[in-house]
Protein backbone atom coordinates (compact mmCIF):
# COMPACT_ATOMS: atom_id res chain seq x y z
CA UNK A 1 0.00 0.00 0.00
CA UNK A 2 2.59 2.54 1.07
CA UNK A 3 4.74 1.63 -2.05
CA UNK A 4 1.83 2.34 -4.25
CA UNK A 5 1.29 5.48 -2.68
CA UNK A 6 4.77 6.83 -3.09
CA UNK A 7 4.27 5.62 -6.82
CA UNK A 8 1.31 7.84 -7.43
CA UNK A 9 2.74 10.56 -5.49
CA UNK A 10 5.90 10.39 -7.92
CA UNK A 11 3.68 9.96 -10.65
CA UNK A 12 2.09 12.98 -10.29
CA UNK A 13 5.10 14.88 -9.19
CA UNK A 14 6.27 14.28 -12.57
CA UNK A 15 3.40 14.77 -14.57
CA UNK A 16 3.00 18.05 -12.78
CA UNK A 17 6.64 19.49 -14.03
CA UNK A 18 5.92 17.96 -16.87
CA UNK A 19 3.02 20.38 -17.32
CA UNK A 20 5.15 23.48 -15.75
CA UNK A 21 7.95 22.99 -18.22
CA UNK A 22 5.94 22.50 -21.18
CA UNK A 23 3.85 25.39 -20.11
CA UNK A 24 6.48 27.91 -19.22
CA UNK A 25 8.16 26.72 -22.77
CA UNK A 26 5.05 27.40 -24.74
CA UNK A 27 5.07 30.98 -22.98
CA UNK A 28 8.73 31.74 -23.62
CA UNK A 29 8.02 31.00 -27.79
CA UNK A 30 5.71 33.91 -27.62
CA UNK A 31 7.07 35.88 -25.31
CA UNK A 32 10.97 36.05 -26.66
CA UNK A 33 9.59 37.01 -30.01
CA UNK A 34 7.69 40.37 -28.51
CA UNK A 35 10.41 40.88 -26.31
CA UNK A 36 12.57 41.19 -29.35
CA UNK A 37 10.61 43.78 -31.60
CA UNK A 38 11.95 46.56 -28.74
CA UNK A 39 14.91 45.86 -31.22
CA UNK A 40 13.29 47.52 -33.79
CA UNK A 41 11.61 51.05 -34.67
CA UNK A 42 8.07 51.11 -32.42
CA UNK A 43 6.10 51.72 -35.27
CA UNK A 44 7.14 48.27 -36.31
CA UNK A 45 7.13 46.71 -32.65
CA UNK A 46 3.14 48.30 -32.92
CA UNK A 47 2.49 46.37 -36.38
CA UNK A 48 4.56 42.98 -34.77
CA UNK A 49 2.17 43.00 -31.37
CA UNK A 50 -0.51 43.47 -33.49
CA UNK A 51 0.31 40.65 -35.81
CA UNK A 52 2.05 38.35 -32.99
CA UNK A 53 -1.52 39.10 -30.65
CA UNK A 54 -3.68 37.98 -33.45
CA UNK A 55 -2.05 35.02 -34.65
CA UNK A 56 -1.65 33.88 -30.50
CA UNK A 57 -5.76 34.40 -30.57
CA UNK A 58 -6.11 32.22 -33.99
CA UNK A 59 -4.23 29.28 -32.04
CA UNK A 60 -5.22 29.57 -28.84
CA UNK A 61 -8.65 31.46 -29.00
CA UNK A 62 -10.34 30.66 -31.62
CA UNK A 63 -8.86 27.76 -33.69
CA UNK A 64 -11.91 26.21 -35.06
CA UNK A 65 -13.91 22.56 -34.32
CA UNK A 66 -10.50 21.34 -33.95
CA UNK A 67 -9.47 23.08 -31.37
CA UNK A 68 -12.69 22.28 -28.72
CA UNK A 69 -10.24 20.36 -26.39
CA UNK A 70 -7.58 22.24 -26.23
CA UNK A 71 -9.78 25.82 -25.86
CA UNK A 72 -11.48 23.69 -22.67
CA UNK A 73 -8.30 22.93 -21.00
CA UNK A 74 -7.19 26.53 -21.41
CA UNK A 75 -10.34 27.95 -19.96
CA UNK A 76 -10.91 29.69 -22.84
CA UNK A 77 -15.13 30.44 -22.71
CA UNK A 78 -16.84 33.30 -21.74
CA UNK A 79 -17.42 35.37 -18.62
CA UNK A 80 -20.84 35.03 -18.55
CA UNK A 81 -23.00 36.15 -15.36
CA UNK A 82 -19.94 36.49 -13.26
CA UNK A 83 -19.13 39.87 -14.74
CA UNK A 84 -20.54 42.20 -13.21
CA UNK A 85 -17.95 41.11 -10.24
CA UNK A 86 -15.05 40.74 -12.70
CA UNK A 87 -15.41 44.66 -13.38
CA UNK A 88 -15.88 45.02 -9.78
CA UNK A 89 -12.54 43.69 -8.79
CA UNK A 90 -10.72 45.46 -11.71
CA UNK A 91 -9.88 48.89 -9.52
CA UNK A 92 -8.60 46.92 -6.60
CA UNK A 93 -5.85 45.41 -8.50
CA UNK A 94 -4.08 48.38 -8.68
CA UNK A 95 -4.60 48.61 -5.37
CA UNK A 96 -2.94 45.95 -4.06
CA UNK A 97 -0.07 46.40 -6.92
CA UNK A 98 0.35 50.62 -5.65
CA UNK A 99 -0.32 50.01 -1.85
CA UNK A 100 2.68 46.85 -2.17
CA UNK A 101 5.15 48.56 -4.01
CA UNK A 102 4.64 51.75 -1.83
CA UNK A 103 4.71 50.09 1.37
CA UNK A 104 8.15 48.35 0.15
CA UNK A 105 9.59 51.56 -1.14
CA UNK A 106 8.89 53.50 1.93
CA UNK A 107 10.74 50.71 4.17
CA UNK A 108 13.41 50.23 2.04
CA UNK A 109 12.84 47.07 0.58
CA UNK A 110 12.45 47.69 -2.66
CA UNK A 111 13.86 50.50 -4.85
CA UNK A 112 12.80 52.24 -8.19
CA UNK A 113 12.75 50.08 -11.21
CA UNK A 114 14.63 52.18 -13.68
CA UNK A 115 14.41 51.26 -17.41
CA UNK A 116 17.60 50.22 -19.00
CA UNK A 117 19.44 52.04 -21.69
CA UNK A 118 17.67 50.72 -24.45
CA UNK A 119 14.49 50.30 -23.29
CA UNK A 120 14.97 54.17 -22.88
CA UNK A 121 16.04 54.95 -26.07
CA UNK A 122 13.03 53.48 -27.03
CA UNK A 123 10.72 55.22 -25.25
CA UNK A 124 12.30 58.43 -26.39
CA UNK A 125 11.54 57.92 -29.83
CA UNK A 126 7.96 58.93 -31.67
CA UNK A 127 5.84 56.15 -31.04
CA UNK A 128 8.09 54.66 -28.61
CA UNK A 129 5.33 55.47 -25.36
CA UNK A 130 2.60 53.65 -27.61
CA UNK A 131 4.44 51.00 -28.32
CA UNK A 132 5.16 49.90 -24.74
CA UNK A 133 1.55 50.65 -23.34
CA UNK A 134 0.15 48.17 -25.73
CA UNK A 135 2.52 45.68 -24.98
CA UNK A 136 1.79 46.53 -20.66
CA UNK A 137 -1.97 47.14 -21.37
CA UNK A 138 -2.63 44.59 -24.01
CA UNK A 139 -0.73 42.07 -25.00
CA UNK A 140 1.80 40.86 -22.43
CA UNK A 141 -1.75 40.27 -20.15
CA UNK A 142 -3.10 38.49 -22.60
CA UNK A 143 0.10 35.67 -23.35
CA UNK A 144 0.63 35.44 -19.33
CA UNK A 145 -2.83 34.72 -18.61
CA UNK A 146 -3.02 32.11 -21.03
CA UNK A 147 0.56 30.48 -19.76
CA UNK A 148 0.04 30.86 -16.36
CA UNK A 149 -3.52 30.45 -16.24
CA UNK A 150 -4.14 28.66 -18.61
CA UNK A 151 -1.40 26.32 -19.32
CA UNK A 152 0.26 26.10 -15.93
CA UNK A 153 -2.46 26.36 -13.65
CA UNK A 154 -5.21 24.28 -15.01
CA UNK A 155 -3.24 20.76 -15.12
CA UNK A 156 -1.78 21.50 -11.83
CA UNK A 157 -5.29 22.05 -10.57
CA UNK A 158 -6.24 18.77 -11.68
CA UNK A 159 -3.29 16.82 -9.99
CA UNK A 160 -3.25 18.66 -6.86
CA UNK A 161 -6.46 20.43 -6.16
CA UNK A 162 -6.94 24.35 -6.46
CA UNK A 163 -5.35 25.96 -3.66
CA UNK A 164 -1.87 24.37 -4.24
CA UNK A 165 -2.68 24.78 -8.05
CA UNK A 166 -3.10 28.80 -7.64
CA UNK A 167 -0.37 28.90 -4.94
CA UNK A 168 2.40 27.36 -7.15
CA UNK A 169 1.15 28.98 -10.28
CA UNK A 170 1.18 32.36 -8.60
CA UNK A 171 5.01 31.88 -7.58
CA UNK A 172 6.43 31.03 -10.53
CA UNK A 173 4.22 34.00 -11.99
CA UNK A 174 6.17 36.16 -9.17
CA UNK A 175 9.42 34.52 -10.58
CA UNK A 176 9.28 34.37 -13.81
CA UNK A 177 9.50 38.07 -14.35
CA UNK A 178 13.22 38.06 -12.54
CA UNK A 179 12.93 40.81 -9.98
CA UNK A 180 13.36 39.79 -6.73
CA UNK A 181 12.45 43.08 -5.63
CA UNK A 182 8.61 42.83 -6.93
CA UNK A 183 7.73 39.25 -5.89
CA UNK A 184 5.63 40.11 -3.32
CA UNK A 185 3.43 42.50 -5.43
CA UNK A 186 3.06 39.65 -8.21
CA UNK A 187 2.45 36.67 -5.98
CA UNK A 188 -0.64 39.01 -4.30
CA UNK A 189 -2.10 40.02 -7.69
CA UNK A 190 -0.84 36.19 -8.80
CA UNK A 191 -3.28 34.77 -6.35
CA UNK A 192 -6.41 37.36 -6.95
CA UNK A 193 -5.97 36.52 -10.57
CA UNK A 194 -5.47 32.62 -10.15
CA UNK A 195 -8.80 32.60 -8.19
CA UNK A 196 -10.73 34.69 -10.69
CA UNK A 197 -10.15 32.55 -13.58
CA UNK A 198 -10.59 29.58 -11.32
CA UNK A 199 -13.91 30.44 -10.11
CA UNK A 200 -15.38 31.58 -13.05
CA UNK A 201 -13.97 29.09 -14.81
CA UNK A 202 -12.71 31.81 -17.74
CA UNK A 203 -9.22 32.90 -18.74
CA UNK A 204 -10.94 36.08 -19.97
CA UNK A 205 -11.64 37.00 -16.50
CA UNK A 206 -7.75 36.51 -15.73
CA UNK A 207 -6.72 38.78 -18.73
CA UNK A 208 -9.19 41.38 -17.73
CA UNK A 209 -7.79 41.78 -14.50
CA UNK A 210 -4.57 41.38 -15.49
CA UNK A 211 -5.21 44.49 -17.90
CA UNK A 212 -6.82 46.32 -15.45
CA UNK A 213 -4.04 46.34 -13.12
CA UNK A 214 -1.09 47.33 -15.41
CA UNK A 215 -3.40 49.90 -16.81
CA UNK A 216 -4.26 51.35 -13.49
CA UNK A 217 -0.34 51.56 -12.49
CA UNK A 218 0.58 52.92 -15.69
CA UNK A 219 -2.43 55.93 -15.33
CA UNK A 220 -1.24 56.59 -11.14
CA UNK A 221 2.03 56.62 -12.64
CA UNK A 222 1.42 59.06 -15.55
CA UNK A 223 -0.97 61.23 -13.21
CA UNK A 224 1.53 61.43 -10.36
CA UNK A 225 4.63 61.41 -12.16
CA UNK A 226 6.79 62.86 -9.35
CA UNK A 227 5.40 60.54 -6.61
CA UNK A 228 8.11 59.06 -4.47
CA UNK A 229 7.32 57.45 -1.37
CA UNK A 230 11.35 55.71 -1.36
CA UNK A 231 12.35 56.03 2.60
CA UNK A 232 9.49 57.21 4.05
CA UNK A 233 9.64 54.71 6.42
CA UNK A 234 6.04 53.97 8.64
CA UNK A 235 4.30 57.07 8.40
CA UNK A 236 3.62 56.21 4.46
CA UNK A 237 3.89 52.27 4.55
CA UNK A 238 1.25 51.66 7.06
CA UNK A 239 -1.61 53.79 5.09
CA UNK A 240 0.15 51.99 1.75
CA UNK A 241 -0.38 48.72 3.64
CA UNK A 242 -3.78 49.50 4.66
CA UNK A 243 -4.81 50.14 0.83
CA UNK A 244 -2.98 46.84 -0.34
CA UNK A 245 -5.18 44.75 2.29
CA UNK A 246 -8.39 46.41 1.96
CA UNK A 247 -8.10 45.78 -1.99
CA UNK A 248 -7.20 42.13 -1.20
CA UNK A 249 -10.07 41.89 1.24
CA UNK A 250 -12.38 42.82 -1.44
CA UNK A 251 -10.58 40.90 -4.32
CA UNK A 252 -11.71 37.93 -2.01
CA UNK A 253 -15.19 39.04 -1.60
CA UNK A 254 -16.02 39.99 -4.79
CA UNK A 255 -14.03 36.42 -6.09
CA UNK A 256 -16.41 34.76 -4.23
CA UNK A 257 -19.35 36.71 -5.90
CA UNK A 258 -17.66 35.35 -9.04
CA UNK A 259 -18.00 32.09 -7.95
CA UNK A 260 -21.65 32.06 -6.27
CA UNK A 261 -22.78 33.36 -9.82
CA UNK A 262 -20.87 30.76 -11.74
CA UNK A 263 -22.51 28.26 -9.42
CA UNK A 264 -25.98 29.39 -10.32
CA UNK A 265 -25.41 29.59 -13.96
CA UNK A 266 -24.03 25.86 -13.97
CA UNK A 267 -25.25 24.33 -10.98
CA UNK A 268 -24.49 20.92 -12.52
CA UNK A 269 -21.08 21.35 -13.03
CA UNK A 270 -17.86 20.65 -11.26
CA UNK A 271 -15.69 21.93 -8.79
CA UNK A 272 -15.47 25.11 -9.50
CA UNK A 273 -18.57 25.79 -9.20
CA UNK A 274 -19.57 23.68 -5.77
CA UNK A 275 -16.45 25.31 -4.26
CA UNK A 276 -15.28 28.45 -2.84
CA UNK A 277 -11.55 29.14 -4.06
CA UNK A 278 -10.66 30.98 -1.33
CA UNK A 279 -11.68 28.40 1.26
CA UNK A 280 -11.32 24.95 -0.41
CA UNK A 281 -9.33 22.99 -3.12
CA UNK A 282 -11.69 20.57 -3.10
Amino acid sequence: MDQDRRSTRSYRIGTSLAAVSAGLLTWLVWYIPLALLFQFSPAVAVAGMAGLAALFLRVYAFPGRWGARARARSRVRGVGRAWPWVVATAPAMAGVSLGLWTALLALGLATEVEFGEELQKFLARPGGEVAFYLLAVAVAPLLEEFGFRGWIQRPLERRWGAQTAIAVTAVLFALAHLEPQAVPVRLAAGLVLGHAVYATRSIWAGVALHVSWNAGVLAFGTALPDFDPTGKGWAWAAPAAGVAVLSLVWCAWTVRRMQDETGRAHPEGGTAARSRPVQSSS
